[in-house]
C-alpha cells in the first residue's frame, strides 16, 4: 500500500517489463498486491516491447469484454509457445533499465 497525506490508498498495479532467459522481452501485467494477472507475448527486442506497452494501455482502456469459448482458449495457447519456464523458476527478473512508455 501507498501513503498521501497519511491515508492508505490502494494501488491500481503496473506493468513490468522483463528480459526473457532467451533475450527477448516479455510484459508482465501485476495489480496492486503484486498479483501477476496477465503475460504479454514474446517481443524480440525492448523496442518491440515498449510499443506493445502502447497496445496493452489501449486495449485496457478502451477494449470491450467479449465471452469467448474454451475452444478459443486452446487455439490461443497453441500459438502461443511455452512460456518460459526458466522465467518462472527464477521469479521475475525486471529490466534493469527502465523505459519511457508515456504516462
Amino acid at each position: 500500500m501507498h501513503f498521501i497525506d497519511g491515508e492508505e490508498v490502494g494501488v491500481a498495479g503496473h506493468l513490468e517489463m522483463v528480459e526473457t532467459p532467451d533475450g527477448g522481452y516479455r510484459i508482465l501485467m501485476v495489480d496492486g498486491s503484486d498479483v501477476l494477472m496477465g503475460l504479454s507475448k514474446r517481443f524480440s527486442s525492448m523496442d518491440e516491447a515498449v510499443e506493445g506497452v502502447e497496445a496493452i494501455r489501449e486495449v485496457a482502456g478502451t477494449g470491450l469484454l467479449r465471452q469467448a469459448s474454451s475452444e478459443r482458449y486452446a487455439v490461443l495457447m497453441l500459438e502461443e509457445p511455452v512460456i518460459d519456464s526458466a522465467l518462472a523458476a527464477q521469479g521475475t527478473h525486471t529490466a534493469s533499465e527502465v523505459v519511457g512508455c508515456g504516462s
